[in-house]
């Protein structure tokens, strides 16, 4: 047999030792809880513009309205275009469903890049993972 060759990844390097005492505080992380709160509040309490014709669009109050991707497609595209704000279901690649009010700022490629009202910052979302959208009738700011 021939004898062993070269380690191919370097050993392993021990962890960082946690330091003594309690958790100080993160103002980045409590300051992206504020804005998911936020942006929740302005979810459920602003008026949504009511672009359905017909009993199809009876859903609960609060309760993001299912779109067909042709919906979804033109719904962004029309936001992107006029600079307004969209409430959005949306499944991430681990299955998990959330809602996020956005602001469409280009819409190419089967993808949309946003400026996302929850983490306050730009993110591009795969149109194929939006479950829904709904135009908010107003920004919720005031």
């Amino acid at each position: 047999t021939p004898p062993p060759g070269p380690r191919r990844t370097p050993p392993r390097t021990p962890p960082v030792p946690v330091p003594e005492g309690p958790p100080v505080p993160d103002d980045t992380l409590l300051g992206a809880a504020v804005r998911a709160i936020r942006a929740g509040d302005t979810a459920a309490t602003v008026v949504r513009k009511d672009t359905s014709d017909g009993p199809s669009s009876t859903t609960p109050s609060g309760a993001l309205p299912r779109t067909t991707p042709a919906e979804t497609l033109a719904t962004v595209q029309a936001a992107a275009m006029t600079g307004s704000t969209v409430w959005i279901g949306y499944v991430n690649a681990d299955g998990a469903a959330s809602q996020r009010v956005i602001a469409p700022v280009r819409v190419e490629g089967g993808f949309v890049t946003a400026y996302d009202h929850t983490a306050d910052e730009v993110r591009t979302y795969p149109l194929h993972r939006i479950t829904g959208v709904a135009e908010l009738a107003e920004d919720g700011k005031g």
